[in-house]
């Protein structure tokens, strides 16, 4: 199973999120959990996903909040 990555502005830019089990768009935030069950929203753009290397280019807004 290849689990996605979530980078900010490009495969070269800042890793945001590793292994993302799950992704839900909801407005302008961007909901993710990881594999450990961590949920990150974030007020971001989706720019681009890759489903060959499993990468989601986001150009981040602000980061808002995080549950463990």
């Amino acid at each position: 199973m290849c689990l996605a990555n979530i980078y900010q502005s490009g495969r070269a830019g800042k890793v945001l999120v590793e292994s993302v089990a799950y992704l839900r768009i909801n407005g302008n935030r961007i909901v993710i959990e990881n594999l450990k069950g961590e949920t990150k929203v974030m007020q971001a753009k989706i720019k681009e996903i890759d489903f060959m290397n499993s990468d989601v280019i986001v150009e981040e807004a602000a980061h808002e909040k995080e549950k463990g």
